[in-house]
């Protein structure tokens, strides 16, 4: 019993003795922690009881450990959850129920099992920031077990057994709010094991695909101080300094999906893309006349989700890899189309034969995702193969296309500028991208959204302008000047006031080489061209130098007009 006593009194002494001021800086007599009279915090007793029995307590302790000194909360948790979740996450377990029975805010801070001298301190619940409450789906998930089966199950996650550094996994091999937390010293801020800034606690365990050289990883750029700041509270100013932190947050996050600080998921990306940190304003983009409608489906977007199965959406990280993207260019694989840029790396996609890839390597499979399994549904015109799918259009097997997913099959195409030649192939945001600083069809004046004009109306007139995005890659002088022995396409343009849509489907044709597909009804539902007055025919009969048309537009019965 003597012995007993001594060792309580020791306990006791060495806990008030820590409870003074001190200079090292990593004890917990100096930190928050420390709920004494003498404690730098907020939250702090009246009562001088000692430092540890907030905590701890030589005996009687109960039997969670380590020697505890608390009552535990009764509380049922919300838990996190997550489509990519694998770890089966349980009701918080080991010391994060410990912790939690301050830091929920459901129990009083001086519920102890055992005061000293029978003095029960005066100290009431936990509140502001520190308070996680029972609601813990918007936190980091706790009290799972971190094995080798989960890590290359989930992927992207480094095995258990080089964790042999600050992080800690407990003895049942869970991780617990213990693993990045060590309530005793705060070398850190908020009393974390190791430094935080690059990500480099995240990293620890969290390995995604692609994110040592992305952008969010490397960028030194910085916050200019205007709107919201996306580093709120954060010591660190760059980019690639908050790192992880730039978009998640693994406590009380803004949303719980992901953890993402932000309460909106678009907004999630424009706190920077909105010209306070990125060099560019996207953000300004979406608000134009054509744009992907991101603000339609927030939360839609999910890390796995089946393009051919999913609801139509578009967000930013259909297209973006925040992981992975980068402003490099990246070298094109083995085959004739151009490779994705850096911003499209590790983004998936819908290959030319309808298969879901994991990485995109061309753009175009990106932009499959949602306009080449199925037809196209905003409003547009009729023409006389009225297929809207642009994986189709683009298919190599057909007549005409414009070359996108392969070379064109016009090998004596000609009026062509610099730059291009017959086996040039091209980009969808070669047209489809913004009109202002073009990086990327987020949004822009001309529909649907354009690198530059493209007037599809008939019989209005028609000025070099109305086709400036033909004008990219055909020399305009074909349009504004005919020559004899070949197609009048200047008489039919300006004479004819005749758009170049009302022959050509700019995607690919079905039946006619030349990418000829004729308009039948405008936007507006107005008739454009039709069949010939008297054979009824609408008709496109190719030569190996030229063709035949049957057809009536605007008035003028072609039965059949012949070119050359």
């Amino acid at each position: 019993m003597m012995r007993q006593w001594i060792y309580f009194v020791s306990f006791m002494l060495t806990c008030m003795a820590l409870a003074q001021p001190s200079s090292a800086g990593t004890t917990i007599g100096n930190t928050v922690h420390n709920l004494t009279p003498h404690g730098p915090g907020t939250f702090k007793a009246p009562e001088n009881v000692g430092l540890c029995v907030f905590c701890h307590t030589p005996h009687s302790a109960s039997p969670q450990g380590p020697l505890w000194n608390r009552e535990l909360s009764g509380a049922t948790y919300e838990l996190y959850a997550s489509s990519t979740l694998v770890a089966q996450v349980k009701q918080p377990t080991g010391s994060s129920r410990l912790c939690l029975s301050c830091h929920d805010g459901t129990l009083a801070m001086g519920t102890l099992l055992h005061a000293q001298n029978g003095l029960q301190p005066t100290l009431g619940f936990l509140t502001g920031r520190a308070k996680l409450g029972t609601n813990l789906s918007a936190d980091h998930p706790i009290s799972f077990v971190y094995d080798a089966a989960l890590a290359s199950t989930r992927g992207e996650l480094l095995q258990p057994s080089v964790l042999t550094g600050a992080i800690k996994l407990d003895k049942n091999q869970e991780l617990q709010c213990t693993s990045c937390h060590d309530a005793h010293e705060d070398r850190r801020p908020k009393f974390m094991r190791m430094e935080t800034r690059n990500g480099a606690l995240c990293v620890a365990c969290h390995s995604p695909t692609g994110w040592t050289e992305s952008t969010h990883a490397t960028s030194s750029a910085t916050w200019n101080g205007s709107g919201t700041s996306p580093w709120s509270g954060s010591a660190y100013a760059t980019v690639s300094e908050n790192a992880c932190s730039s978009c998640h947050k693994t406590h009380a996050a803004g949303h719980s999906k992901a953890l993402l600080n932000q309460t909106g998921e678009v907004a999630n990306c424009t706190v920077c893309h909105g010209g306070n940190v990125a060099t560019r304003n996207i953000q300004n983009d979406f608000a134009k006349i054509s744009s992907h409608p991101i603000n339609q489906s927030e939360w839609t977007h999910a890390p796995k989700e089946n393009a051919s199965q999913m609801a139509r959406h578009v967000t930013c990280n259909d297209c973006h890899n925040p992981h992975a993207s980068t402003n490099t260019s990246v070298a094109p694989p083995p085959s004739t189309p151009p490779g994705i840029t850096g911003r499209l790396k590790g983004v998936s996609g819908i290959n030319q034969m309808g298969a879901t890839v994991s990485a995109a390597s061309y753009e175009y499979e990106v932009c499959y995702k949602c306009h080449g399994l199925n037809a196209a549904s905003t409003a547009s015109f009729q023409r006389q193969d009225n297929v809207r799918n642009a994986r189709s259009q683009f298919d190599p097997s057909k007549p005409s296309y414009h070359p996108v997913a392969a070379i064109g099959k016009n090998p004596t195409i000609q009026n062509l500028v610099t730059g291009y030649t017959a086996t040039s192939v091209i980009q969808c945001s070669s047209c489809h991208n913004n009109d202002a600083a073009a990086a990327g069809p987020h949004g822009s004046q001309y529909s649907p959204i354009l690198e530059k004009q493209y007037d599809t109306t008939d019989n209005t007139l028609k000025t070099e302008q109305s086709y400036a995005l033909c004008s990219k890659c055909h020399n305009s002088l074909a349009f504004t000047t005919d020559v004899p022995g070949k197609f009048q396409h200047a008489q039919h343009l300006a004479d004819g006031k005749t758009s170049c849509a009302a022959c050509h489907d700019a995607h690919g044709s079905e039946r006619y080489p030349g990418l000829i597909n004729f308009m039948l009804f405008d936007k507006t539902g107005l008739p454009v061209v039709s069949k010939s007055s008297a054979l009824q025919r609408l008709e496109y009969i190719p030569f190996a130098t030229g063709g035949q048309c049957y057809l009536s537009c605007h008035g003028v019965n072609h039965e059949p007009a012949t070119t050359p």
